[in-house]
């Protein structure tokens, strides 16, 4: 009888110890750092040396500093919209994603899908914050959307201003006359447009410095070495814990230590854990890293739990909430993940495909625009072989009209 009670207890205490080592893979670096603030005030044998910026007596985070910089601007916004109040992650989700020029840095069926939001929610959270975020331009899609948004803002938006934004990309390339051409406008009036917009600001977010300081700092940093890219934790972030010698004391004071011991070894499992996944995904997105997201490919989490032997909820712990800083700017880990088509060979991603639809459709004839079917063939002919009704549905998400709309927007 007693030693089926001591038996049950044995296996009670490797769960619980369980349950916690599983916990500590879905902490980001500062959240680690919290956590074992925590546990370093509750028990005397640890010994913990925490990044700058965390408390150690209350485990508590810093604020960024509000006094300067373009998250720390927005972010003071945030508690005065209510859409953001009301999902509070969605709205962080959004703030990551932002670039220097306060545009959006991915689509945002991505920023979603990153943040386990369905895509008419993420598309609502964005028209709240384009609508009520200061400077007007913030959160764009791109540069024809951030002055969009400032000429409906200031009563601008006649139909020709919406005809020179649908085809401001061939500014760069043919000047007013290719503009003229593609609008159909007369060129003095394609003209006028035009110094209407430059007296807008068309990258808002570079007057608060230019670089964007991140939202928090990553947790993972890749850079490329001598040998190609090298990816590393980021050790200014991370905590350090050790465990102090005890004597032989009571039995408390051996419990105490024995659970310092336990903690500094998961922890030390945990680091080694988050460097091996955050390591496989991104050497398999080296397109990624070396030219953009156009470059990502199609990569699943059961194929890196399958190469580093763990299971597959475990990298998804790992990715959800950690933050890599990339030669492309910085991205949630788990965005680099897909779960688009797949087939034999190295596909692309979902948002490469999203991308090379965008271009092709940027680059159509206005006056015969492609269907569903002819951009399916277009990208089929490059390798991405898809179903139309896909097609149809990564368009969707791009907000862009079918053809017969985009015809009528043409002839009007």
């Amino acid at each position: 009888m007693v030693s089926s009670r001591q038996t049950q207890s044995q296996r009670q205490t490797l769960g619980f110890r369980q349950i916690q080592a599983v916990g500590l893979l879905r902490l980001t670096n500062e959240g680690l750092a919290d956590h074992l603030a925590r546990r370093a005030a509750a028990n005397p044998f640890l010994r913990l040396r925490l990044p700058a910026g965390i408390v150690s007596g209350g485990g508590e985070v810093e604020q960024a500093d509000t006094s300067g910089g373009l998250y720390a601007h927005v972010m003071a916004q945030l508690r005065l919209i209510a859409a953001a109040r009301a999902d509070e992650a969605l709205a962080i989700a959004f703030v990551e994603a932002l670039d220097g020029n306060g545009w959006l840095d991915r689509p945002v069926a991505e920023i979603a899908r990153g943040a386990g939001r369905q895509l008419h929610r993420a598309e609502a959270m964005l028209v709240a914050l384009q609508a009520e975020v200061e400077p007007v331009g913030l959160f764009a899609r791109d540069l024809a959307d951030c002055l969009r948004l400032q000429a409906q803002d200031r009563g601008q938006m006649t139909a020709a201003m919406a005809l020179v934004l649908t085809h401001i990309g061939l500014l760069a390339e043919g000047g007013v006359p290719a503009v003229a051409a593609a609008t159909r406008l007369p060129q003095d009036e394609v003209t006028t447009v035009l110094a209407t917009l430059r007296r807008m600001d068309p990258r808002p977010g570079l007057a608060f410095g230019g670089g964007v300081a991140p939202l928090r700092a990553p947790d993972v940093i890749v850079s490329r070495g001598a040998a190609g890219w090298e990816v590393a934790l980021n050790r200014s972030t991370l905590p350090v814990l050790s465990v102090s010698p005890a004597p032989d004391a009571s039995a408390a004071t051996r419990a105490a230590r024995t659970e310092a011991a336990w903690l500094a070894t998961i922890v030390e499992r945990r680091n080694r854990t988050v460097l091996a996944v955050a390591r496989a995904v991104l050497l398999r997105q080296g397109g990624f890293l070396d030219h953009g997201a156009h470059a990502l490919v199609a990569l699943r989490r059961t194929e890196i739990a399958a190469e580093l032997g763990l299971h597959d909820s475990t990298i998804g712990r790992v990715a959800r909430d950690l933050l890599v800083e990339t030669p492309q700017g910085l991205r949630s880990l788990c965005s680099l993940f897909d779960s688009g088509p797949r087939r034999a060979g190295l596909v692309p991603a979902s948002a490469a495909i999203r991308h090379r639809l965008a271009q092709l459709v940027a680059a159509e004839n206005p006056a015969d625009p492609l269907d569903d079917g002819a951009l399916t063939t277009l990208l089929s002919s490059e390798g991405m072989a898809l179903a139309r009704r896909t097609v149809a549905k990564f368009r969707q998400e791009l907000g862009i009209p079918p053809r017969a709309r985009r015809r009528r927007r043409q002839e009007a």
